[in-house]
């Protein structure tokens, strides 16, 4: 006999009562270690899905089972010299995503075009699919022809019999006409039905040839007056740089509104700025034992310092753009603002925390070979700068540049 599952058996043996104690005991020893392997098995299963998760306020990691309880100190000890290398990846991760994106906000700069590019018109391909070309059909097979067996050598002593085989013969050589007539009526139909989808094709293919000519000289037309119209034309300005504003990708929400003056000499812009509450307000690291994340608020001189960092950095990135897009923009002016609670009031107001006005021979000195050792709070503050920023970064209210102050 034996415990299903275990491995585990035993032999009966017929005898007195000592001998059926015996047997009782061990039957009950084999199920007790049938119990402890089932359960060891219920644990192994229980272990092999665990759920992690984390208090991000203290760092704190918990472990629970698959079906969500906690694990004993003995399980524990199992899982960490068997995971340990997982579950420290998933804590590397949730450091990741506690510190944030901090490194690009503070670094947004970095990716300023020079001053003495130009953009080139975009041409845009021929949308338009050609025509299909219709597929030369393939011939049928000729239809096989029917033939009869050979009369036998009996039947034809008898008359009836060949009078029949000559009318089953003439019959027979009748449907192979007519399978014949069909095959070649179906065959000449589908020639011509191929032949008026060709001639269809080469009218279609030939108006096509024709409209994609005539946009891609129309294409190169504007390729050819783009640089001229980017230094003349008020509505061509207004939609390159549209476009190359829309082109820029921010970490945090940024709009921008511009305004081009002067036939293009001058551009000035408002943006709305994030707000020093998008930033990541906490740092993590993996603590030493490798079982938790040490979690501590950011001062407020870091935040500050990190939020200047920011704002400063996407002003020097338009001022950037403007001039890159815009040849004959000699002057830009950036004003950024933000959403402040007014305490005296109790509500929302926007205040200028920069109004910056610089003009093309100034941004020029800049070297964009060497933008990852450019500090943007420093740089704007070799231009004509309305600021007003402590020493711990905090930027007070101002009064940015006029005119160029845009309603959004």
């Amino acid at each position: 006999m034996g415990i299903p599952g275990t491995g585990l058996s035993y032999r009966q043996k017929v005898g007195g009562g000592s001998e059926q104690r015996r047997i009782a005991i061990t039957q009950q020893r084999l199920e007790r270690e049938y119990l402890r392997l089932e359960q060891e098995r219920k644990r192994q299963e229980a272990l092999s899905q665990l759920t992690l998760s984390l208090d991000r306020d203290t760092g704190e990691l918990r472990i629970e089972d698959r079906f969500g309880g906690p694990l004993s100190r003995q399980d524990l000890k199992f899982v960490w010299d068997q995971k340990r290398s997982v579950i420290l990846e998933w804590l590397q991760r949730q450091t990741e995503e506690i510190n944030g994106d901090v490194d690009l906000l503070t670094s947004i700069h970095q990716d300023t075009p020079a001053p003495n590019s130009e953009p080139e018109y975009e041409t845009i391909p021929f949308a338009e699919e050609p025509p299909e070309q219709p597929i030369q059909p393939e011939a049928a097979p000729r239809p096989a022809v029917k033939q009869l067996p050979p009369l036998g050598f009996f039947a034809k002593l008898l008359r009836s019999r060949r009078l029949a085989y000559e009318r089953a013969q003439q019959q027979c050589h009748e449907e192979n006409e007519m399978a014949l007539v069909a095959w070649r009526e179906t065959e000449k139909e589908k020639d011509e039905n191929y032949q008026t989808a060709l001639q269809r094709y080469v009218q279609l293919k030939r108006g096509w040839e024709q409209r994609k000519n005539d946009y891609e000289t129309d294409q190169a037309d504007k390729r050819a007056k783009f640089p001229e119209l980017l230094r003349t034309n008020q509505e061509v300005m207004n939609k390159t740089l549209e476009d190359a504003f829309n082109s820029l990708s921010w970490p945090r929400e940024t709009l921008v509104s511009y305004q081009i003056t002067d036939q293009g000499r001058q551009v000035w812009l408002d943006v709305n700025l994030p707000e020093i509450e998008d930033l990541p307000q906490k740092l993590a690291t993996v603590a030493a034992t490798g079982k938790k994340l040490n979690v501590k608020a950011k001062s407020a001189k870091q935040l500050q310092q990190e939020y200047a960092q920011h704002v400063h950095g996407i002003a020097f990135r338009l001022v950037g753009a403007v001039f890159a897009t815009l040849p004959t923009a000699d002057t830009a002016v950036i004003s950024g603002f933000s959403q402040r609670l007014d305490s005296a009031i109790g509500k929302v107001r926007d205040d200028y925390l920069f109004s910056v006005r610089v003009t093309r021979e100034q941004f020029s000195t800049v070297d964009f070979d060497s933008l990852d050792k450019v500090d943007p709070v420093e740089a704007l503050g070799k231009f004509e700068l309305r600021r007003k920023l402590t020493a711990t970064g905090v930027l007070r209210a101002i009064d940015p540049f006029e005119p160029g102050r845009i309603e959004t």
